[in-house]
């Protein structure tokens, strides 16, 4: 079976579910698993690890971040994140968060099939302003925590992403920075000068 036809028996079997939850708001209309299928593949549903580093190091405030993972695997969170297992998304004291207009909640797990089941679950039930951190906490750590070296043949703006994403790396874990790498541009490879023949036929 294709990845893209899992998908949608995924969001399908999500959406059906979703749409029997309790909580959901009168006037919220249940999305099918076309719409479902779509609004996943939306862009503006998800928030990179780079854009959130951005957000968080500039300490935006209506930023809110809720980690999804079961309270035993709870572990070395993001920033002042908010644990949601999401067993316990419909109790009272959790569901009301979901359900607002004041806070952009990033819903991120592990990887991304945790949260995306949250997410889902917040269409169904008509709740706005949540989004998905993209590819979850393993991203965050590859792409934040332990950037990767551009290689030798890298563009400017890949060495300038880099120095970016080291820097957060040293705010988020105080370690200290890997040392500023400088972009110095592959000089073409000069061919040498054929010597002209001298002399020729008489």
């Amino acid at each position: 079976m294709k990845s893209r036809e899992i998908l949608s028996v995924f969001i399908l079997a999500l959406g059906i579910t979703g749409a029997m939850l309790p909580g959901r708001k009168n006037d919220a209309i249940a999305l099918n698993e076309h719409e479902l299928l779509q609004e996943m593949l939306m862009e503006s549903n998800y928030i990179t690890a780079d854009e959130l580093a951005h957000l968080l190091i500039s300490g935006d405030p209506s930023i809110r971040l809720i980690d999804v993972r079961s309270a035993s695997k709870f572990k070395n969170p993001l920033p002042r994140a908010t644990n949601i297992p999401l067993d316990s998304i419909f109790e009272d004291n959790f569901l009301y968060l979901f359900d607002q207009s004041i806070y952009k909640n990033v819903i991120y797990g592990l990887e991304d099939q945790q949260a995306t089941q949250v997410w889902v679950i917040t269409k169904q039930l008509g709740y706005g302003n949540n989004y998905l951190l993209k590819g979850g906490l393993n991203a965050w750590r590859a792409t934040i925590l332990d950037p990767e070296y551009p290689a030798q043949t890298a563009s400017k703006e890949e060495f300038d992403l880099y120095e970016q994403r080291n820097a957060a790396r040293e705010f988020f874990t105080g370690a200290k920075a890997i040392p500023k790498v400088e972009f110095k541009p592959i000089a073409p490879i000069q061919g040498r000068k054929k010597k002209k023949v001298q002399g020729g036929c008489s």
